[in-house]
């Protein structure tokens, strides 16, 4: 396939170039496989398609059973919701094969509709083809080079940019009035634990506290009669929606929307009165989604829907007009980010962006366009021609915007931080630091991603100037440091064997392992696939991980040597080996004890989390896990034969202050946190000319 395009067959639309399946507001992301083998049923929709046919052309030799096709074949009917002993799109008849039953037709573009015109009007005037001909090449010539110009030359815009005078602090959310003159804000001191929201008055200078003590404050706008400030809150792991009465002096307090487990950026409509949008998490293994909720009838109804789990629509504004909204979509366990904007009566999606570069805030700055905040630049989009300008070409610290009109722009500047990886003493009951670590390193001007001892020896995966390199050290030689391998994809440190022969790896989302005697990889998995939980084996002669086929969770165990695997368990999704058995956790975390000698199955009475900033391991006879609610990161602690729970400890921490992703050293006994450094933010004033 030479080009991209839309498809339509049956109720569907396919975007060959984005590899997504589009039927009325819903999306779905293909997997590459899927994807081959539907457009190549699509390109020979009008015969059957044997299997035969099927292994030579899209697999081409490589050794793949009938049953994997099969599986293939499987997950397109489930996406086309395809019943197969009443077909609508995919008929399959014996010893022919399957074939594509529904109309097929390419949706044409507005250009290739004016060159059908061109190649008809050739055909009728040959003489005034040619002039036509070459009008035609000057002016999409010229068009192309202006297109270019437009889209990449920085100089077209004129930035000028101001630190707003606030409280020397770390700021999370803000918001605008839509006059500009007051500035709202969160607030907190490194030594405080909880925020506070200030409002300054930017024609007086003066800054007064509206809420002394609020919890996770991430959304923040005012109405817009300026009479109250909508924010978000916290009590007791329940999410609030809350408002701040701006008319008097007492600025009382009241709860809006309860019962959620995360709400951020809260947002209004401009022309629309008692009515507060935000994006909200039901519990923690929903989505988050858009909601919207009237005030005044009392009335909450969601706005957007999401087609598969692992989808977050986390941010969110509405057009000047009130007619769109824009969407940021976020793509868990990938780079992957879009931007959507949907038609409010319809529900149409009408502009689609995506990149595979994190994306922190989107608004609109008037009808046609949005700016877009990412981890490196600052852009002005236009949605009905995708056209762009880069406003800021190298994106130093912003993390957050407000539209306050299409020329002037606020943002929040998160200053330089210092975080630092702490070794803990094990067991829970003792937990104290034995040394301490800082991530960034200002005289290499790099930053460590991950830092895993064993022993005297430590492995960091450090990333500088987008390379992140591998790199191995002996601790009581720690300026002799070796790399193992750098990489411009994304690199993530699993764990190393206790011999240092192996590093388990995950590169550019596949497990892979390192042989560092001869600095050979082998891929464990492939890009699209599933994979819960990956652990070196006891004896370290092999890998166990876990992977989702057909809607259930498999354990293997991958022999390091010869490369065999087999499957040894049906229905977990964590697997931890220890002498004589296994500790394995269901999809939902529950966990038992399986004695290999007896061939026993012993139920332990906790869970671990299923986070993917958590982990877990088994050590010196203990299970360990960490868990967190956004507020607070606790670490747990039971002895493996206890299945009463009544050995459990824990201990708890600030989220804002320490993480609980960790890292064991099995031979030390100590497990590695990373403790978030104070920081403080600035509000900068953007003008665009």
């Amino acid at each position: 396939m030479a080009n991209a395009m839309l498809i339509k067959f049956g109720e569907y639309c396919l975007d060959t170039e984005e590899m997504s399946l589009q039927i009325n507001e819903q999306l779905v992301v293909l997997e590459p496989k899927v994807f081959a083998v539907l457009m190549y049923f699509i390109e020979h929709h009008e015969r059957y398609i044997s299997m035969d046919e099927l292994h030579e052309n899209l697999w081409q030799g490589r050794c793949v059973s009938d049953a994997a096709v099969r599986r293939i074949i499987s997950k397109i009917r489930i996406v086309l919701n395809d019943n197969h002993k009443d077909p609508k799109y995919l008929q399959s008849l014996s010893k022919r094969g399957y074939k594509l039953i529904c109309p097929v037709s390419k949706i044409i573009s507005p250009i290739e509709e004016k060159q059908k015109s061109i190649e008809k009007t050739e055909h009728k005037n040959a003489e005034k083809a040619k002039v036509y001909f070459y009008l035609i090449a000057i002016a999409i010539l010229f068009l192309s080079l202006a297109y270019l110009l437009f889209k990449y030359n920085v100089d077209e815009v004129s930035v000028t940019a101001r630190v707003v005078n606030t409280v020397v602090s770390d700021k999370k959310a803000f918001a605008a009035s839509s006059e500009g003159r007051y500035i709202a804000f969160t607030s907190k001191l490194s030594h405080e634990k909880n925020y506070h929201i200030y409002l300054k008055d930017q024609k007086t200078e003066t800054i007064e506290v509206l809420v002394d003590n609020t919890t996770l404050p991430t959304g923040l706008v005012f109405s817009n009669d300026r009479e109250r400030l909508y924010f978000s809150d916290n009590l007791g792991g329940i999410a609030l929606l809350k408002q701040v009465d701006l008319t008097n002096k007492a600025h009382g307090i009241g709860t809006l929307v309860a019962d959620f487990y995360f709400i951020s950026d809260v947002f209004i409509d401009k022309n629309e009165n008692d009515v507060i949008y935000f994006s909200g998490q039901k519990d923690q293994q929903s989505a988050l989604l858009i909601y919207k909720f009237n005030s005044e009838k009392g009335l909450l109804e969601e706005i957007t829907s999401v087609p598969q789990k692992g989808f977050h629509d986390s941010r969110a504004d509405i057009s000047p007009d009130s007619s769109k909204l824009v969407v940021l979509r976020v793509y868990l366990g990938s780079k992957r980010n879009s931007i959507r904007v949907n038609d409010l009566k319809t529900g149409r999606t009408l502009f689609h962006h995506d990149q595979n570069t994190a994306i922190y805030d989107v608004h609109w700055l008037d009808d046609e366009h949005i700016v877009l905040l990412d981890d490196k630049q600052l852009v002005k989009m236009n949605v009905k021609t995708g056209h762009s300008n880069i406003i800021i070409d190298e994106n130093r610290g912003l993390i957050a915007l407000e539209r306050v009109t299409p020329n002037t722009l606020l943002a929040i500047r998160d200053n330089g931080i210092i975080n630092t990886l702490i070794e803990k003493k094990l067991p829970l009951s003792d937990f104290k630091n034995v040394e301490m670590i800082q991530k960034e390193q200002p005289e290499q001007h790099s930053s460590i991603i991950a830092y895993q001892p064993l022993g005297n020896k430590a492995w960091m995966v450090i990333k500088e100037k987008g390379i992140s390199s591998l790199i191995f050290y002996e601790k009581s030689k720690a300026r002799k440091k070796a790399t193992l391998m750098s990489t411009e994809k994304s690199l993530k440190l699993i764990s190393p064997s206790l011999s240092g022969q192996y590093v388990l790896l995950k590169l550019q989302d596949r497990i892979t392992i390192l042989n560092t005697f001869d600095n050979s990889l082998t891929y464990l998995s492939k890009a699209d696939e599933l994979i819960g939980d990956v652990t070196f084996s006891v004896d370290e002669k092999s890998i166990l991980y876990t992977r989702k086929s057909n809607g259930e969770w498999q354990v293997f165990d991958y022999i390091i040597d010869n490369k065999n695997k087999n499957i040894i368990f049906n229905g977990y999704r964590f697997i931890r080996q220890f002498e004589g058995g296994y500790v394995l956790g269901d999809n939902a975390g529950r966990l038992s004890r399986f004695d290999v000698q007896k061939e026993t199955m012993t139920p332990i009475s906790v869970s671990v989390s299923t986070e993917t900033n958590t982990n877990w391991a088994v050590l010196n006879g203990k299970v360990l896990w960490s868990d967190h609610n956004l507020l607070n990161t606790m670490f747990y602690e039971i002895d493996l034969n206890d299945v009463d729970a009544s050995s459990l400890k824990s201990k708890a921490f600030d989220f804002n202050v320490i993480r609980p992703r960790f890292y064991v050293d099995k031979v030390n006994g100590l497990i590695i946190v990373e403790s978030l450094g104070s920081r403080n933010s600035d509000i900068i004033s953007i003008e665009i000319q």
